[in-house]
């Protein structure tokens, strides 16, 4: 029988807000509002699971 492996979950700071989960964003009558996160979701990180990243690397590895 097959062993059944858990993905391990890797996180990583936001660059969008730099992991604070929010953003000043200007609008176009030069006010400043603070907005929610879209990338990481206002959690100030991103979540990558073990085969998310290794089908990254073989992509990359591929294309080279």
């Amino acid at each position: 029988m097959k062993d059944l492996r858990i993905p391990i979950k890797h996180t990583k700071t936001c660059d969008n807000c730099r992991g604070n989960g929010y953003l000043n964003v200007i609008d176009t009558e030069g006010l400043t509002q603070v907005k929610q996160c879209w990338v990481c979701e206002s959690e100030g990180e991103i979540k990558y699971e073990e085969d998310f990243i290794n089908k990254l690397i073989h992509d990359h590895q591929r294309l080279q």
